[in-house]
């Protein structure tokens, strides 16, 4: 529980994800597949990244979390926070407050 990633919303814990145990094989392909496109680039905060970073990336992956999780979908939102446990270790918890047509979002590092 210590090494988990933790998506709060509006304080209240909403999903949890372990970083022990490694990537399933399927989630190995769709985190490869997610990188090659990110690979060609992103639009990040209203800007065109050709070549994001791994903080840029996970942001944006992010981005993609909090709308899947508005349409319901919750195992794949957790999927995705997967990929964002993966590539940002450090990242403890994302604290995010509003709804689907406005989103507050604060990453907690260790």
């Amino acid at each position: 529980m210590d090494d988990d990633l933790l998506l709060y919303l509006d304080g209240a814990p909403h999903l949890q994800v372990a970083r022990g145990g490694g990537i399933p094989g399927q989630l190995r392909g769709l985190f490869a597949r997610l990188d090659a496109d990110m690979d060609e680039g992103i639009e990040f905060e209203g800007q065109r990244i050709t070549a994001p970073d791994a903080a840029q990336r996970a942001r944006f992956v992010l981005g993609h979390v909090l709308q899947v999780l508005a349409d319901g979908k919750v195992d794949f939102s957790r999927s995705l926070l997967i990929y964002v446990a993966s590539r940002q270790p450090d990242l403890r918890a994302v604290w995010v407050r509003g709804d689907a047509s406005e989103w507050t979002v604060e990453l907690d590092f260790r």
